[in-house]
């Protein structure tokens, strides 16, 4: 396999990764988007040869080629690819949706090309943060056989790791869990922040100013996280199994901010699953603190 790469869809991961790779030394042959303007755009933050609004062209101009593009228009450009023949025989068409399967690109199969997905555990706001984020990252791998090792070679040259999912099943549930955590620990992450200051907006205070008192506290609980890793970074009143302060807070709840209890009481109830696994409240502390949150 040669190091030609076309990238179909230069967004942000389309641009983040394209950049990686040449700075990795693939040639990135071609980058393709709808808008020649933005492809042009792309190729000039890529070092890419060449830009187009041609897919099948841009396709047809390597042994590698990432569809990059929105997951809803994968299948489309991929089958429209195909039907234009622009995949070469044995070439690797990878896409890099974490939630999607490798059945987006069946068309490229019937191609005799063969399919991939990488998918980095990274979120990627813009091209520049992406080249910056991406290096050091997870990947979740999905491959036919005879693309196993082009992959992993994408991976290691984008600096990621892969991560090892032992009970990885074909089919779409396996992918739809994957990518389920990746939305907890992100997207519900920045929920949670804001559901937290929704605590202080009750009591008055200003939502950015809020946000700037408790930023030290949640860099600080990931570094505790970092260091000592889950359950051991778990501290506050479950942890220590005091019953009477989440009683405190419920009452005060129901009085000034009742719309805050359900979510409040769903999130107490696991961090006593946390506390139970890091061994610092007894079995019936635990089931408690079940009862006070039903």
């Amino acid at each position: 396999m040669s190091n030609k790469v076309a990238i179909i869809g230069a967004g942000r991961v389309g641009g983040a990764v394209g950049r990686l790779l040449a700075q990795a030394g693939y040639s990135v042959t071609a980058v393709a988007t709808r808008n020649q303007g933005t492809a042009e755009q792309a190729r000039v933050f890529i070092g890419a040869v060449a830009a187009m609004t041609d897919a099948v062209k841009a396709a047809a101009s390597a042994d590698i080629v990432l569809i990059t593009t929105p997951d809803g228009a994968i299948k489309f450009v991929c089958n429209s690819i195909a039907a234009g023949k622009g995949f070469r025989t044995g070439a690797v068409v990878v896409h890099m949706s974490g939630a999607q399967t490798l059945d987006l690109l069946e068309a490229a199969k019937g191609s005799r090309a063969y399919r991939a997905v990488i998918h980095p555990l990274q979120s990627v706001p813009g091209m520049e943060l992406g080249v910056k984020n991406i290096p050091g990252s997870y990947f979740r791998v999905e491959t036919d056989p005879e693309a196993a090792q082009t992959a992993r070679e994408l991976v290691k040259a984008l600096g990621g790791i892969e991560l090892k999912m032992p009970k990885w099943g074909s089919g779409k549930g396996s992918a739809a869990l994957y990518h389920a955590g990746a939305v907890a620990v992100s997207n519900f992450f920045v929920a949670l922040v804001d559901f937290g200051l929704r605590y202080y907006q009750a009591l008055g205070a200003d939502n950015k100013e809020a946000l700037k008192a408790v930023l030290p506290l949640i860099k600080g609980t990931l570094a505790n996280i970092e260091s000592a890793g889950i359950p051991d970074a778990l501290t506050g009143p479950i942890m220590r199994g005091d019953v009477e302060t989440v009683r405190g807070h419920i009452e005060a709840m129901k009085v000034s901010a009742p719309e805050l209890l359900p979510l409040y009481r769903e999130l107490a109830r696991h961090t006593a699953l946390v506390a139970q696994e890091k061994n610092s409240i007894t079995p019936q502390t635990a089931a408690e603190i079940k009862r006070l949150t039903e």
